[in-house]
């Protein structure tokens, strides 16, 4: 039984014998919460995503949708009124084996804003895991395999999907993105070939950039350092090999100029 579905196991084991009251106050103790979702994941499994002056051509690892994914609006400034850090994410799409650049390839990307909240779904559910998790039992199901939670708005923030130009790339102007409970900070995205999609995948950062944005730009300051690191990290902890992609950020941290990552993402189109 794995992780995930030993910690589901038990949630239905106590909500189902009476004492809700109970399983609220254990999601409240951040000291049992830790230990309740304990990962044991291996961050040496992580590499640098390369970027555009790399010469290395390697297949992106595939990571899990999560439950909050719906189709974004096509545009590349995905930041509408949202405050935060100004990002700027380059990302050049390549085929392998042969490493040359997939032009009008369709890249969604998704994340939280700067507190940790995704569009579509409420505020209080991303720094309270027992809301969270009512809030997905009741919303949840399984589509095409995968957990999926409806949203509860049209909202559309921190979304955006663009096609590829002739040498591969694409470029979105967003904010870097805050963190919830469970997760370290990351970015969806999703690469579609003629409609078919061909790689759901994962970015991620390094601590000291997170630790220093965090605990020093508004509006991040609200909730400070993430509270989970890779190695705790529940969604990385799914896969036996995962090898999460980390961004190399340029730029300056502590101003508010934007930051810019650049990663070329392989891809083994089916």
């Amino acid at each position: 039984m794995t992780k995930q579905s030993r910690r589901k196991f038990i949630y239905a084991i106590l909500s189902g014998v009476g004492i809700l009251a109970l399983v609220a106050w254990i999601f409240r103790r951040p000291i049992i919460m830790k230990t309740l979702y304990a990962a044991d994941f291996d961050s040496n499994l992580l590499s640098h995503a390369p970027s555009d002056m790399d010469a290395a051509c390697i297949l992106t690892s595939e990571q899990t949708e999560g439950p909050f994914f719906y189709p974004s609006p096509e545009r590349s400034d995905i930041t509408e009124d949202k405050q935060g850090k100004p990002f700027n994410l380059r990302l050049q799409i390549i085929r392998q084996p042969d490493c040359t650049p997939l032009a009008n390839a369709v890249v969604d990307i998704w994340h939280c804003d700067a507190e940790g909240v995704y569009s579509g779904y409420p505020e209080e559910i991303t720094h309270d895991v027992w809301k969270g998790y009512l809030f997905e039992e009741r919303h949840g199901k399984i589509v095409n395999g995968r957990f999926h939670v409806d949203p509860i708005n049209d909202a559309s923030f921190l979304r955006g999907r663009q096609k590829t130009n002739e040498d591969g790339w694409v470029s979105f102007n967003t904010i870097f993105p805050g963190w919830y409970d469970g997760r370290v900070p990351h970015i969806h995205a999703k690469i579609y070939i003629d409609e078919v999609e061909q790689l759901t995948t994962q970015f991620y950062f390094e601590n000291e950039t997170c630790d220093t944005i965090y605990t020093t730009h508004e509006p991040y300051i609200k909730y400070g350092k993430a509270s989970t690191k890779f190695k705790d990290d529940i969604a990385l902890d799914m896969y036996d090999e995962a090898n999460g992609l980390v961004l190399t950020t340029k730029g300056p941290l502590n101003d508010n100029s934007a930051l810019v990552a650049t990663a070329k993402i392989g891809i083994k189109q089916a």
